[in-house]
């Protein structure tokens, strides 16, 4: 993070497959103005530093419990889910998880929804 601080996310692609999810959904999170941005980077689990620009982190609130949930970004104008700091999240099921992230997205006022992205951000607003 830009203090310095190092935040850690679980790998879920495993767990939620390959699963693609239209980009289409930020439309009314982006449109809301919920969005903040931060200069960040990211590390792989083989310790690869990869550029945050092409990545984005979905923070909101389910039934008052907090998550963030963290989506690689412009593949192919698709989101896919990558990890999460929420140990709740990584127990659930695949289709709860999808579910969980797509209505953050629709519902952004709802989950409390805020978008987190890179200074550069790749992501194209509407």
């Amino acid at each position: 993070m830009a203090d310095g601080s190092t935040e850690e996310f679980v790998d879920i692609r495993r767990k939620v497959g390959n699963r693609i999810i239209r980009a289409y959904l930020l439309d009314n999170v982006l449109q809301s103005d919920r969005v903040r941005r931060i200069r960040a980077s990211l590390r792989g689990p083989k310790d690869e530093f990869q550029d945050f620009d092409k990545f984005l982190v979905v923070e909101g609130k389910q039934d008052g419990d907090p998550f963030r949930i963290l989506a690689e970004s412009g593949v192919y104008q698709n989101l896919r889910i990558v990890g999460t700091d929420s140990e709740r999240i990584r127990t659930m099921e695949p289709t709860d998880i999808i579910a969980m992230f797509t209505s953050a997205l629709q519902k952004p006022e709802a989950f409390d929804t805020t978008l987190v992205l890179s200074e550069q951000s790749k992501v194209k607003f509407p």
